[in-house]
């Protein structure tokens, strides 16, 4: 998700039709120290009348349609152009935003600019497709600028840097960023390959370019052909990880870590294909952003499978042990998902739609979900597209009626759950009994057999809220297990879902209690709005609601004394004595979720604020400062979806 700093105040009387054709002709000085930003933009407009604003801190110099003054009323510029079209030619400039790390916006620095797409820095009406443009930029130096685009040409001199981008299709407005970079470039199969790197990262270059090249050749393969000109990797001043037409801009404090390359790199070099080279939108029936569980599934799940079915089902079950953190009134149908505004929708929007497609997959059969990505891809690239034309893709793909299975899982809040009634074994067979709750999902179970000859996998269909069903075996069965490889999207059993960090953190009804005084409460309260997913109530211990999840956060001695006196689980001995800060949950005598904070001291509780929150997944952690030292999750209890015959 994109935070936008600069607000696009509004184009106002906008109609039907009004950016067809709109092409950008945009000249643009940028001067990142001194957050100074002068712009020449000839547009070219369809007929109509119209009012164009551009963003607060810009302020239009010139303003003419077809060589006519046009009157300027502020940032707001009515424009009426004529039958055929006009020009309307501006002239504007203003004083940047600083850029901060709390600044995830638009804005300029020492450390460069960030002009993202949408935020009023180029005047463009709501509505329509996107505009096609062309833009030129010079940038004093030791800067170096990069704009979306296909870039045309680059000069360098003594005094800056300048270089011409374009972009005929409709895809996107222009994004543009300056940086004190290193470029390092590689061709590969007509692409165009580019770091642009701060000097510390710039060791890992080509690492990053073959990762990119690898990436590119193999979802062009699964997909078609890769849509844009080149692909390039920004390093950012930011903490962040955002995506955009033919560039990745990526925190530089978190690029040699390997879980951007293994994940995250990929990811957003798929986007190309599902967000850019196909929009998010479409006039079906069902609304709702598809393209983030289309590649999650797609990159995050795929590197998992290639790592082998051990590392794919533990991505599966992360998924359903996020959504079985999440507290129903948190829950929202994919219908709803428009971006990750926080960590409840991307348990949704990432994590649920992955699984639907992971379903989809098992449903129709790899062929012919393969022939769905691609056909998609060959109607809609370039367009918007929506949840509808991905079941007609997959429909003429596998000669089915999937209306039934779309409605479901996109409309519906929440997820099945199952149960296995009884399970019997007689000879070479199985006779068991399945049911599922309110209201009832048409489910192709999956089922594990273990007999004497080994481990045989069957398929089990629960359309209503009950079914028996009779599995012939080749040898005597030993086990029965019902979806052991979780794969289907539904709430965990009881025993499956060991406490994790999301169930207190993603409760908005979760209570913290402070368990330290003076520096080290101040660091633990700063710690407690980190971690939640909200505004946290933070109370005292007589205040605490024993009937909801619970926190505990402060210092070590604090935190052992408050936990015997609530009678709660202690810190487990596992843990004891090592790293400055201990962190694990455990269940309140009321079954609650519980979760503990216990560090050495203030700079200790100060370290776990960055890095914390992002262990949501975790049962427990050791850090030694602000690094993980150890980590896991409670291994999980019986499972009553597995009998044993035995």
């Amino acid at each position: 998700m994109r935070t936008l700093l600069l607000a696009l105040c509004g184009i106002l009387a906008a109609a039907p039709g009004w950016a067809a054709g709109l092409h950008h002709d945009l000249t643009v000085t940028l001067d990142p120290a001194a957050r100074r930003l002068e712009v020449e933009d000839r547009l070219r407009l369809p007929a109509g009348t119209r009012r164009l604003m551009l963003a607060p801190g810009l302020a239009v110099g010139e303003a003419r349609l077809d060589g006519k003054p046009v009157a300027v009323r502020g940032n707001a510029l009515p424009v009426t152009v004529p039958e055929g079209g006009g020009e309307l030619r501006l002239r504007y400039a203003g004083t940047l935003p600083l850029l901060t790390p709390e600044s995830r916006g638009g804005g300029g620095g020492e450390e460069g600019a960030y002009l993202p797409a949408g935020t009023g820095w180029i005047p463009t009406p709501e509505g329509g497709p996107p505009p096609s443009w062309r833009l030129s930029v010079r940038v004093p130096a030791p800067f170096v600028a990069v704009a979306t685009g296909r870039l045309i040409e680059e000069t360098r001199d003594g005094a800056g840097y300048a270089a011409t981008f374009a972009e005929d299709r409709s895809v996107e407005e222009p994004s543009l960023f300056a940086g004190p970079w290193r470029v390092t470039e590689r061709l590969h199969n007509d692409v165009r390959l580019r770091t642009y790197f701060h000097p510390e990262q710039a060791p890992l270059a080509e690492e990053y370019l073959d990762l990119s090249a690898r990436t590119i050749d193999a979802q062009a393969a699964r997909i078609g052909a890769y849509p844009f000109a080149g692909f390039a990797i920004l390093s950012a001043p930011l903490p962040v990880g955002l995506g955009f037409p033919g560039l990745t801009y990526i925190g530089r404090s978190v690029m040699p870590l390997p879980f951007i390359r293994a994940q995250s790199l990929p990811h957003e070099i798929l986007h190309n294909w599902w967000g850019n080279g196909v929009r998010v939108g479409g006039d079906g029936n069902w609304p709702g952003n598809w393209s983030e569980g289309l590649t999650t599934f797609m990159a995050d799940y795929a590197a998992a499978e290639v790592r082998g079915e051990d590392a794919a089902r533990a991505m599966r079950l992360d998924w359903l042990r996020d959504y079985a953190a999440l507290p129903a009134e948190r829950d929202s149908a994919l219908t709803d998902f428009r971006a990750k505004v926080h960590d409840a929708a991307q348990i949704v929007g990432y994590g649920k739609a992955a699984m639907l497609f992971h379903m989809l997959r098992a449903e129709i059969g790899t062929d012919a979900f393969g022939s769905g990505i691609r056909r998609f891809w060959e109607e809609k690239r370039f367009q918007d597209a929506g949840w509808d034309d991905l079941r007609h893709a997959f429909e003429a793909a596998s000669g089915r009626d999937l209306g039934p299975f779309f409605e479901q899982w996109l409309t519906r809040v929440g997820a099945p759950t199952l149960e296995l009634v009884q399970a019997r074994a007689d000879g070479d067979r199985v006779a068991l009994t399945l049911r599922q709750g309110e209201p009832a999902y048409g489910l192709t179970v999956p089922a594990e057999v273990r007999t004497a000859a080994g481990m045989e996998r069957h398929d089990v269909r629960l359309d209503g809220n009950e079914t028996t069903v009779t599995i012939r075996t080749a040898a005597a069965p030993r086990t029965l297990s019902v979806d052991p490889g979780f794969g289907l999207f539904r709430r965990l059993a009881p025993g499956e879902a060991p406490p994790t960090l999301r169930d207190v953190t993603l409760d908005h009804a979760a209570t913290t209690v402070i368990a330290a005084d003076g520096p080290a409460a101040e660091a633990a309260r700063a710690l407690a709005e980190r971690l939640a997913d909200g505004k946290p109530r933070i109370a005292t211990v007589d205040r605490a609601n024993p009937d909801a999840p619970l926190a505990v956060i402060g210092t070590a001695g604090e935190v052992d004394r408050l936990l015997a006196r609530l009678g709660l689980p202690p810190l487990p001995d596992s843990l004891k004595g090592r790293g400055t800060a201990r962190v694990w949950t455990a269940r309140t005598p009321q079954g609650r979720p519980l979760l503990a904070v216990a560090a050495d001291d203030a700079a200790a509780l100060q370290a776990l604020l960055r890095p914390l929150p992002h262990y949501g997944r975790q049962s427990w952690l050791v850090f030694e400062g602000p690094r993980a030292v150890d980590r896991g999750v409670w291994p999980a209890g019986d499972s009553p979806l597995r009998v044993s015959f035995e």
